[in-house]
């Protein structure tokens, strides 16, 4: 008869121990440095800083699209999701504008930075999204607020849906 064995035949993978808590280390490290430095949004829209677009507006005649967010904004992600990565429409936007786009920071910081204060306050924005249209002779074209759509958005921007129909957003 076989004695019955009482114990692990195999030693404790101290290794494997190891490199989970390693890993979890990094992934806790990873969620605060994200919640201090959040990702931006992806886009096929080419953003152009703030303090370069007036500059790049009179020298290629096109005037300032100005785009005002925030985080917490949920039609704002929706647009930049429907509109911002679509090809078709962002392929649109950067023909056709020198596109900034502005984060409203007040709810997760305070405040705003100075520069983005003084675009609020100047274009009066009060909801978002909020756009405005800025020629490079610096007078406000025109403006909206609210997302009213992909299709909505793009008659705002003056650019034509091919066939009428919407393109897909790339995923």
């Amino acid at each position: 008869m076989r004695p019955v064995d009482s114990g692990a035949t195999r030693a404790l993978p101290r290794g494997l121990l190891v490199a989970a808590v390693l890993l979890l280390g990094a992934r806790v490290a990873a969620a605060v440095y994200e919640k201090y430095h959040p990702s931006e949004t992806w886009s096929l829209v080419a953003w152009v800083p703030m303090e370069q677009a007036q500059a790049l507006s009179r020298e290629r005649h096109l005037p300032i699209l100005y785009y005002f967010s925030a985080d917490w904004c949920s039609p704002c992600l929706v647009m930049e999701r429907d509109v911002f990565n679509n090809d078709y429409a962002a392929r649109g936007i950067n023909q056709r504008y020198i596109p900034v786009r502005l984060k409203d920071r007040r709810q997760e910081e305070g405040e705003n930075p100075p520069a983005v204060q003084s675009l609020i306050n100047e274009h009066d924005v009060y909801a978002f999204p909020f756009f405005s249209i800025v020629g490079p002779d610096g007078k406000v074209h025109r403006q909206t607020r609210g997302y009213n759509g992909y299709t909505g958005t793009l008659q705002f921007l003056r650019i034509p849906t091919p066939s009428g129909r919407r393109p897909a957003p790339v995923r």
